[in-house]
């Protein structure tokens, strides 16, 4: 009891910190604390005014005398007490300090905000005044404003707010700067988005959605120009251009007089002046940095209730059941895995990531490694290659074995020299231990015996450097060839993955590929040195099914030109069907079973294994619903809708939606489908007004409500509802769930504080959540938890209209499969008309009862479920449905053996 008392009186930024965060939190505040009450209580400490020379007994000061106990910081050439005059000193500072932030942060920070948001004229003529003014050198602006301010000459008042406001004018344009940048990146976010939609005003987007998470940078800009904010007064008054030395003590005077007496070894005159400006800039720095990460709620933790109703096995079951599962060691594995264990050190202790791990990868063989996020798989992965952080521990074995020929050598014979050929050796032997390698070591192995295709080649893409250079990077790394030559091989690559006109994309930058050409780049780098085994992390998890079926093919076809051992980490169980000789299930970092392809789909053996697959859907085999009774109201109506965007300077505009009619029917989901850049997304958010048409109309409910502006559209926003594709962006992560749900009720019902409390609880227990998550913050919960708040947010108001945006795109089959249940649960009991957007087609034959095939921006193909995905007439919704992979082996290879035309 007694300590939870004292915890109270411990503020919360300290109980938030941890280690040597804390340390420097503590040390920070301390310094500023002492410097604070220095310049608080200045009269009181100081033991003589700061300009006096002599005592009450009319004895004159000592000049330049040594620290002593009548001076403890000595005095100076003109008989005036160093201790005097630094606590006075830090008075000014404190005071200058804190009018020079606060004014400089009221005036550019509210600049920036509307300058980054509202864009326009406004923002070009803020932006040219801004950067005229931080063209000047800052010192150098801070003089002819000091002058004009305070004609050369001011008392203690004058002379304080002249310095204050000369170094507001040169601070003014960094908070713009930063603030304007982080607003334009954070109004595209989202949930910014997600509070437009429903109805939220634009001041509050601005300071509630926008500004609460571009603030994040304050604390940091603030500290920073309190640093440069001593300095630069220090800077003033050594020049001469400062507070008149009779007004008031500052620092930097002190050391203009002091300089004279370092050549004559009196240091004490200028020592005690630059050490305080030294402490001050030291503290405020610390707390600086320290409230930055503290105040951060992405980086707080806590620990989970288990309260997530995916699938759920204890750790003893999953342990049990791995002892009785067959080993399939191979005597020609070109890796192998032996207990390995994988545990990471946090503020709230150890955590183990992957335990006991063991299994084989032989030459030629595609090994899928399945299980949900979270389970182990990208871990384990890195921790063969060594790229996890500092905090990871690994123990265990990782051996890689060498094949029959000379190490490294290729069989094309392109390599001019011998390769991978370190200089202490280590390459040279023919089994490898990786575990406890340093990153010199294993320098040598990655690229070249064992690469990695990353899941997400938008990042795992240098955006400044062409694919090419790139490539010829990694390349150059491992062979001792010349630059052409390098080059040459890139180009062969490029054409080796399939990507057009490899000679001239061979310069491209990554932005300038679709996604499916970048996925071939990353490729086309891990299979530069003809590696013995490849990574495979998520390689298809955001393609769209034709270009996910390209991806597969060419690797297939690499595995069987190259020999090359493939293993590959995924959810999908379509594409493991599909591709994958030999299974491993992880559940929780532990193996639970391992088997041929065949087996595992036909007979599996442990209870998450069954569960897994259960839980994934089938295109073909789903009992979807059946279409809605045609008398419905029509709540969504869109009628000959274009929408057009501009094309680069001298480009003609790009039609994204061209002519699209379709309507959706109260208590029906029409699932929107085609492959990414078709117009599906742009349909959706134009159907909410977040996007505006070309030409066309959009109604809902019998309102037109296409070309109406945000104002006109406020009162109609409670007839929408929208779930964004991926939940953890659309959910703003400095507001907590029970905000980001109550958000639609604050703006659009009269309901009191308690009423929203209240349905808000209502609304988390519909979804299947406790009510206690309302306190929470979206990092806090796994994807499906965020996937129902979501849900939660967009049925808050009982909308007419559901707009789903790919909802479950990055979702685990068994998270997917619980939040298709719950949809389809809310969708019979709300009542809503739902556009389902998707390019899944498994899930779209699960939950709609009608179907609309896009191509480039056309509507080329709609009905029922039925008709479209079963009978497809159009030769494009043909080659989708043919490129869905289905969990199921024998199938895979029957359709692969007799491929569509």
């Amino acid at each position: 009891m007694a300590r939870a008392g004292v915890q109270r009186l411990v503020p919360g930024v300290v109980r938030q910190s941890h280690g040597l965060q804390r340390f420097m939190l503590l040390l920070g505040f301390g310094l500023v604390l002492l410097f604070v009450v220095v310049a608080v209580f200045a009269p009181w400490i100081a033991p003589y005014g700061f300009d006096a020379d002599r005592t009450s007994d009319g004895v004159v000061f000592g000049a330049q005398q040594a620290p002593s106990s009548a001076h403890w910081f000595g005095t100076t050439v003109g008989g005036t007490d160093v201790f005097s005059r630094v606590v006075y000193g830090t008075r000014t500072a404190m005071i200058v300090i804190a009018l020079a932030v606060v004014l400089s942060s009221v005036v550019g920070v509210p600049l920036g905000l509307v300058s980054g948001y509202v864009g326009g004229a406004l923002d070009r003529v803020l932006v040219l005044v801004m950067d005229a003014l931080y063209a000047f050198p800052s010192l150098l602006l801070a003089i002819v404003v000091s002058i004009v301010l305070s004609g050369g000459s001011s008392g203690a008042f004058g002379g304080i707010m002249s310095a204050a406001l000369s170094i507001t004018v040169i601070f003014v344009p960094q908070y713009f700067r930063v603030i304007r940048n982080a607003t334009l990146s954070v109004k595209t976010e989202p949930y910014v988005d997600a509070a437009r939609v429903v109805g939220v005003r634009t001041p509050r987007i601005m300071f509630r959605h926008v500004f609460s998470n571009v603030a994040q940078n304050l604390p940091i800009i603030g500290t920073l120009n309190a640093s440069e904010a001593i300095l630069t007064l220090a800077g003033l008054g050594f020049l001469g251009f400062g507070i008149e030395p009779s007004a008031a003590a500052e620092w930097g005077y002190d050391l203009n007089k002091a300089l004279p007496d370092a050549t004559n070894g009196i240091w004490w005159t200028g020592v005690f002046p630059g050490l305080a400006i030294v402490l001050v800039v030291l503290g405020v720095t610390l707390v600086g940095e320290s409230l930055n990460d503290v105040l951060n709620p992405l980086l707080r933790t806590r620990a989970g209730d288990g309260s997530e109703s995916e699938i759920q096995l204890d750790d003893d079951a999953a342990a049990t059941v791995a002892e009785d599962v067959p080993t399939d060691v191979r005597r020609a594995a070109v890796l192998s895995l032996s207990d390995l264990s994988v545990s990471f050190s946090t503020d709230a202790g150890r955590v183990r990531a992957v335990r006991d791990l063991s299994f084989d990868v032989a030459p030629g063989e595609v090994l899928a490694v399945v299980g949900e996020s979270g389970a182990g798989q990208s871990v384990t992965a890195r921790a063969v290659l060594g790229l996890l952080p500092s905090t990871a521990s690994v123990e265990g074995s990782a051996v890689l074995r060498s094949g029959d020929g000379p190490a490294g050598v290729p069989g094309d014979g392109w390599q001019s020299g011998p390769a991978g050929v370190s200089g202490d050796g280590w390459r040279s032997s023919t089994e490898r231990e990786l575990v406890g390698r340093s990153q010199r070591e294993l320098r040598s192995v990655r690229g070249d015996e064992v690469s990695m295709v990353f899941q997400e080649p938008s990042t795992a893409l240098d955006p400044v450097r062409t694919v090419g250079w790139q490539i010829v990077q990694g390349i150059r790394a491992h062979r001792s060839v010349s630059a052409k030559e390098a080059r040459a091989r890139a180009v062969e690559l490029l054409e080796l993955v399939g990507l057009p006109d490899p000679e001239q994309r061979v310069d491209y930058y990554p932005h300038q590929l679709s996604g499916g050409q970048k996925q071939r780049v990353v490729i086309a780098m891990a299979i530069a040195c003809d590696p013995d085994v490849i990574v495979a992390d998520e390689p298809t998890t955001a393609l769209d099914v034709t270009v996910q079926a390209q991806i597969l093919d060419l690797l297939l076809s690499l595995r069987d030109r190259l020999g090359t051992a493939i293993v590959l980490i995924t959810h999908n169980m379509g594409v493991v069907a599909d591709v994958a000789d030999r299974v491993v299930v992880m559940y929780r970092g532990r193996l639970v079973e391992t088997a041929p392809v065949d087996r595992l789909f036909a007979e599996p053996r442990h209870p998450y294994t069954r569960a897994l697959l259960d839980a994934v859907p089938h295109l073909g085999r789903e009992d979807g619903p059946e279409p809605v009774d045609p008398s419905n109201e029509v709540v969504l109506d869109v009628d000959d809708l274009v929408v057009e965007f501009a094309g680069r300077l001298g480009q003609p505009a790009f039609t994204a939606v061209d002519h699209v009619s379709l309507q959706v029917r109260r208590g029906e989901v029409l699932g929107l489908v085609g492959e990414s850049g078709s117009g599906k997304s742009t349909i959706g958010r134009t159907a909410v007004g977040l996007q505006q048409p070309t030409s066309g109309t959009v109604s809902v409910s019998g309102t037109v409500v296409s070309g109406l502006s945000d104002a006109r559209l406020r009162p109609l926003r409670s007839r929408f509802g929208f779930v964004f594709q991926d939940p953890a962006s659309s959910l703003n992560p400095r507001m907590s769930i029970g905000d980001c749900i109550a958000e639609p009720l604050r703006v659009q019902t009269d309901l009191s504080s308690a009423q929203v409390d209240a349905k808000v609880a209502s609304l988390l227990e519909s979804v299947q959540l406790p009510a206690s998550y309302a306190a929470r913050f979206g990092h806090e919960l796994s994807g499906g938890q965020r996937q129902r708040i979501s849900l939660a947010r967009a049925i808050a108001l009982d909308p007419d209209l559901l707009i789903a945006d790919e909802p479950t795109s990055a979702l685990d089959v068994s998270v997917q499969a619980t939040v298709l249940e719950l949809f389809a649960e809310l969708q019979q009991r709300v009542g809503f008309a739902c556009l389902f957007i998707s390019h899944d087609l498994a899930v779209v034959d699960s939950l709609a009862n009608r179907v609309a095939v896009l191509q480039h921006g056309r509507l080329v193909e709609q009905g029922s479920r039925e008709d479209v995905l079963r009978r497809p007439q159009e030769a494009y919704t043909q080659r989708l449905i043919a490129a869905v992979p289905v969990p199921d082996p024998a199938e895979q290879r029957r359709r692969r053996a007799t491929p569509t035309s």
